[in-house]
């Protein structure tokens, strides 16, 4: 099984780089992990505060939820399971205990790639990416070969870097 690492701002267009990885990979039995990072409340009080709502309590909209099912189930071979999860801090050290501690494999994450914060609080990713030692997939696509009766989609040479 590969626990692949995607980040999200929890939009269709996360789960199409989900869509391309699955195709560039030819994974099967994968575990898509949407990953989003926010930074610690500033101030003792705010980190604290037994009240204080964390910030990706309303990110995850029933629209999303419907699609990251679809995109499983149009895929069950490739995926067994597509998950959310979420990191309060910014550190290296940080994120490299989370890639350990959830298996990280590979991460999905395009030189194309716009980091769209949802929160205030929202951290770009991409500087966790190249400090984590993780195999990082920066180029997506597909090619078409012809075959004897239509074309089929191939994938594309795949682009690793290790950081």
């Amino acid at each position: 099984m590969t626990n692949i690492l995607i980040p999200t701002d929890f939009t269709a267009s996360s789960l199409q780089l989900a869509e391309q990885a699955v195709l560039a990979l030819e994974t099967k039995n994968a575990t898509i992990i949407l990953f989003h990072a926010f930074e610690l409340p500033t101030s003792e009080y705010e980190l604290l505060a037994p009240g204080r709502s964390k910030p990706w309590a309303n990110l995850v909209t029933d629209n999303f939820r419907q699609l990251c099912k679809q995109f499983k189930d149009q895929n069950p071979k490739a995926v067994n399971k597509i998950c959310f999860k979420f990191m309060e801090g910014s550190s290296a050290p940080l994120f490299r205990n989370f890639v350990d501690a959830n298996e990280i494999d590979i991460i999905v994450c395009p030189d194309h790639f716009q980091h769209v914060p949802v929160h205030k609080q929202s951290v770009d990713p991409r500087p966790l990416f190249k400090k984590s030692g993780i195999r990082v997939l920066r180029e997506l696509g597909v090619r078409k070969r012809e075959t004897g009766y239509q074309e089929v989609e191939m994938p594309l040479q795949v682009a690793m870097a290790a950081n």
